[in-house]
């Protein structure tokens, strides 16, 4: 078989696309080798309740619709209206419109899955059972917790989210899960436009900026810094004028390092030294906004720094769910107070046997990212069957996470890693951006997660 690097890109893509559901969305390993969907591993009749309508929820539904079949399922879940959330970063690069990252809850769900279109209030672990906005009392025999996170722009002083979208201000993050609506992707390409209209005249100031909390979606903040830069050379979709020298960058983020994994790290820095006018600012928090002066301020333990701004990006801090933080099940000190407590190999509840959970929500130190809830959706398929029968939990995640980072229009870093070690793909080295993997997340990831992810496929 011929190598990837020597075809061309048509026959490139058709090949990745023959080689099936596991390659379009980027996993790692084989569809055999990675679930037991084909044989249901309990005939037992249980009560199962998924709190989440997002990627872990919904997953889960499918999942275990097949590997419990005689399980009562019930999913609740408030939005009726289900966000491919990944794709407003497409949206802002005009190559997507929010409606191609929608879809109806409701054909979304699995056959024999009631849905309860509701709100969780409060969580009963002693009692195996939860309270809704709604129905009230529901109870359960096992439970899996499928949140998401919540935004706080607030965390900022002198911010709150609906200053997004004006004075400069844009955040591709920018959502409501809860009533299916996401305005961010569009905020932030009008926010590129502007900047380009502005750069014509007159030298400018961009700041983009991460919060000292962990982050969904990693590396977002940087696609967002690389295509900008990428438009004021004349790229995308916008203009061919290149005004890219008369913007000066400066990527503000609280940690000290640019990425999570060193390895990825390194190659980052060596992209952002290429640009020529991109400034890092590594270590500070962005705590304060002026919008009326334009003015930031930065803060480490020690000190603080003012800077001006023409146009700013921000990406919230996040958080557990308020009704998750205050509830029994979540951890109550240290870096992930108020996230679900689960042992990060299982997935299983710290305490309560009962109770699994996936996604965004989990206290552990990756995995907040589509690729990583793909792999946790098979963890839990198996693990809650296993104990539903009372049996060991064989199935354990390594920390699987993916992060397409998208250097220019048309190449992408494909960084793969857990906390071991980093993986690759068809003997390509991962530290160098290409256009296959650009085309495949513009082209075919989304319809994937749509037509398989979502159905317990993949």
């Amino acid at each position: 078989m011929k190598q990837i690097n020597k075809l061309n890109r048509r026959n490139a893509l058709k090949t990745m696309a023959i080689g099936g559901a596991s390659v379009l969305m980027l996993d790692n390993e084989p569809l055999n080798a990675a679930t037991t969907v084909a044989l249901p591993a309990s005939h037992k009749n249980v009560k199962i309740v998924i709190v989440g309508g997002g990627t872990g929820g919904m997953m889960a539904a499918a999942r275990l619709r097949r590997s419990a079949p005689k399980a009562e399922i019930i999913l609740i879940a408030p939005n009726k209206i289900h966000l491919y959330q990944s794709g407003q970063t497409f949206v802002a690069a005009s190559l997507y419109t929010q409606a191609d990252n929608e879809r109806k809850t409701s054909e979304l769900l699995p056959d024999n899955v009631k849905w309860l279109c509701e709100s969780v209030i409060s969580f009963e672990p002693k009692e195996n059972s939860i309270h809704t906005d709604t129905t009230g009392k529901v109870s359960y025999d096992f439970l899996v917790v499928a949140l998401g996170v919540e935004y706080d722009y607030s965390r900022i002083k002198g911010l709150n989210a609906t200053m997004i979208g004006q004075d400069g201000i844009a955040s591709v993050y920018l959502n409501d899960t809860i009533r299916g609506r996401a305005s961010g992707g569009d905020i932030t390409k009008e926010w590129f436009k502007q900047i380009h209209t502005k750069a014509l005249t007159a030298d400018i100031k961009v700041i983009c900026s991460e919060p000292d909390t962990q982050v969904k979606g990693m590396g977002t903040s940087l696609d967002i810094l690389f295509l900008g830069n990428d438009i004021l050379k004349g790229n995308g979709s916008f203009t061919k004028n290149d005004v890219h020298k008369k913007v000066k960058f400066t990527y503000a983020k609280a940690d000290e390092t640019l990425f999570a994994m060193q390895d990825f790290d390194d190659v980052i820095k060596k992209e952002l030294d290429k640009a020529k006018n991109i400034d890092t600012l590594l270590g500070y928090n962005l705590t304060e906004i002026d919008t009326q002066n334009k003015i930031v301020t930065l803060s480490t333990k020690e000190k603080k720094v003012q800077m001006k701004y023409d146009f700013i990006h921000i990406t919230p801090a996040m958080q557990a769910p308020k009704v998750l933080r205050d509830s029994p099940l979540a951890i109550k000190e240290g870096k992930y107070k108020g996230y679900l407590a689960v042992n990060k190999k299982t997935l299983q509840h710290l305490e309560y046997k009962n109770v699994f959970g996936l996604g965004d929500v989990l206290g552990i130190p990756l995995g907040k990212t589509g690729g990583s809830v793909q792999k946790q959706g098979v963890i839990i398929q198996d693990n809650i069957a296993s104990e539903i029968e009372g049996q060991k939990l064989l199935r354990e995640y390594d920390g699987y996470t993916i992060a397409p980072i998208k250097t220019k229009f048309g190449e992408i870093i494909l960084a793969e890693f857990n906390e071991e070690r980093v993986f690759s793909r068809f003997g390509l080295s991962p530290y160098k951006p290409r256009w296959l993997w650009w085309e495949l997340d513009l082209h075919l990831v989304k319809n994937a997660y749509f037509s398989l992810m979502m159905r317990g496929m993949m």
